[in-house]
Parts: C-alpha cells; structure tokens; sequence
C-alpha cells in the first residue's frame, strides 16, 4: 500500500455506487495491488484509465509502474488519449492498424520511426496522439514532399514494417532472449512446479492453484465476512432493531388474550409467525451475496480461495450474528405473547425457531 500510494486510505473502505469509498483513482490502484499480490508474470489493462482525469490516470500507470519493477512482471495497457508523461512510462510501444501491427519496439523510438515514413508531428502533439493519427486518414498528415510517398492503407504499413531495419532489431532481440532463456516445456514446467509448491502453505495439496491451504482460507475469509459486518454495522443493527420492533408488534397483538381453548388459534399463529419470519429474514442478504459475487469470481481467478471457501465463511460469520437477533426477537415474542411460562414449552419454541433461523442460514 506504501509503494502504490494507499496508506492514507489503510482504514477505508474501498466503497460502491452506495457506500461512499475511496476514490476512483484509488480503487484503480487497489485493482493493481490485487494483480501484484496475485503474483501474475503478465497482466492486461483494457481502457483502464477511462472516466480518470489526467493526474489520476498517470498515478494510476505509475502504480503499473512500479508493480512491473518490483514482480518482474509485464502489462500490456490500452490507453487512449495518453499524455506525454503517461506515455513516458512505457518500455515498448505497439501500434495496430485494423489488426495489422504497424510497429513494435522501444516506445521512444516510435515517433522517429513515423517521422520517417514521411508523417508529420505537430510541435504540441503527444508522441500517443501521434501514433493514433497516423492510423486516421482524416487526423494525419504527410511533409511536404512526402504526399506521394508515404503508405497509406494497412496493408502498404504491415510491408513497410515487415521490411524496416527496428523489425529486423525486434526479431533478433527475440532471438537472442530465446538463446539466454532456452524454452524446455518439461524443465521449465518442472521448475514452475517446485517453485509453486515451495511458497504453498502446509497441508496444501501440491496439484492445487492455491497458496493457502483450505482451513487458512475459511480463517481469512471469516474475519474478512466480520469486518464487512464491522463496516457496515447499521445494516446489522437496523436488522436488529427491526427484530425487537417486529415482536413487539406481533407480541402486542396477542397480548392478554385468555388461557382457555378459545385462544388456540391466536398461539397457533403466534408460533406460525415467529417461525415464519425467522425463515424470511435472510432473504433480504440475496442482494448483499448478488454484489459480493464479482469479487469471489476475480479473487478465484486470482487463485486467492475458492468460492466454497468463502460460503463456508460467510455460515460461520452470520451464525453468532443471526443467533443474538434470534435470542433477542423468541424471547420478547414469546414472554409479550403470553405462551406457556415453562422451560420445557418455553426452550422447544425456542429450539425450534433458532434451529429454522440456522438452516436458513445453511441454505
């Protein structure tokens, strides 16, 4: 978080359209600090700077950056409308023209390559603007004596490409990477393998995508589910207060009725509800697991946890949670309704709707 520049935002949450978060900048360099911690060789940013103003969109490259030095990794970026100083940033530049690469090679070397061609740069124009335009009939222009001479569909680029001396450099630095780095699948895959299993944690399966072992992950994944509840902990005590209210009110409604035979309609729908309503109580968190499931989705991709993971977790978090608000709506619903004033009446009914509450919960 130091090295991406987030340790101001330590205690923030990252937020939605709902809850109010970071910024959008800031939840740009979360994703990357997600993809760093992921530890992949090689990353793809498709228009990842859009809806950023300038400032932000070169913190944002700047954080690719420094995650690319410190993971000896590679990211492949689709920037449009790139500053200068964003375009800076960049080791290699790839210039596509309807699907033809038109170039490949050092990102400073680039506009020179154009230049020669015959295309002219305006004295103001970004060296990315410039790249782009050359690819636009209608944005490029060609010196002055050049008209004639400069290639104009994709297909008289790809050639003029094909037969420059930067292609014939790219091919030889590729050549001789190969020679340093010679690829033996069954080594090289062998190599993988040891180094994988050596940064697992104990009692992982060795074949297994994953760094942490199952019950490491129900742990992290537990008290990430209590620290979301912590987050949000209005929506748990609305929950709660809900509870107390709702049993007040179906509790007043059968109060003081008589102790005969008569009321045996009035407790039998006393007891009708309280199961009822405990069932029906998870119901409103299918909207809460809807939005949490593109996170699960991206950490599994990342080889973070498996999904079963985090629904074992988020069982184990709402028991205790679900449990009090249970305790809390049985007792005021029973004693206001005047049910049976004896253990064993009074804990069956008990039992009962807790145990409905938890496999509500459990399914």
């Amino acid at each position: 978080m130091a090295v991406l520049g987030l340790s101001h935002t330590y205690n923030t949450k990252v937020g939605n359209d709902f809850v109010r978060g970071v910024s959008g900048g800031e939840r740009k360099r979360v994703s990357v600090a997600e993809m760093m911690l992921a530890g992949s060789p090689f990353a793809a940013w498709d228009n990842s700077t859009r809806g950023l103003d300038s400032a932000t969109a070169l913190k944002f490259v700047k954080s690719l950056r420094v995650g690319s030095d410190l993971t000896e990794g590679a990211a492949a970026v689709a920037i449009y409308q790139a500053s200068q100083s964003v375009y800076d940033q960049f080791d290699k530049a790839a210039v596509l023209y309807e699907g033809r690469q038109i170039y490949f090679g050092p990102a400073d070397m680039a506009k020179a390559y154009f230049e020669r061609q015959g295309w002219y740069c305006p004295p103001r124009q970004t060296a990315g603007d410039f790249l782009t335009a050359v690819t636009n009939p209608s944005e490029r222009q060609a010196k002055k004596g050049m008209e004639n001479k400069v290639p104009r569909t994709p297909e008289d680029f790809e050639k003029y490409w094909r037969d420059s001396q930067e292609r014939k450099n790219l091919l030889e630095e590729i050549n001789d990477f190969e020679q340093e780095y010679p690829v033996n699948e069954k080594e090289t895959l062998h190599e993988l393998r040891e180094k994988k299993n050596f940064t697992q944690a104990k009692h992982t399966r060795p074949k297994s995508p994953y760094m942490l072992s199952v019950p490491m992950q129900v742990k992290l994944n537990t008290r990430r589910a209590y620290q979301r509840i912590w987050g949000d902990v209005a929506s748990t005590a609305t929950q709660a207060g809900l509870n107390i209210f709702i049993a007040l009110i179906v509790g007043s409604i059968y109060y003081g009725h008589s102790q005969g035979s008569s009321s045996f309609q009035g407790r039998g729908a006393v007891l009708f509800l309280a199961i009822l309503f405990n069932a029906l109580t998870s119901i409103g968190e299918i909207s809460g697991l809807y939005a949490q499931r593109p996170v699960v989705e991206k950490h599994n991709s990342y080889a973070f946890y498996h999904p079963s993971t985090e629904a074992i977790a988020g069982v184990v978090a709402d028991i205790p949670v679900k449990f009090v608000q249970a305790v809390v709506f049985n007792i005021v619903l029973y004693f206001l309704a005047q049910l049976r004033y004896t253990p064993g009446q009074f804990f069956l009914f008990f039992g009962k709707d807790v145990c409905t509450d938890v496999q509500t919960i459990l399914g």
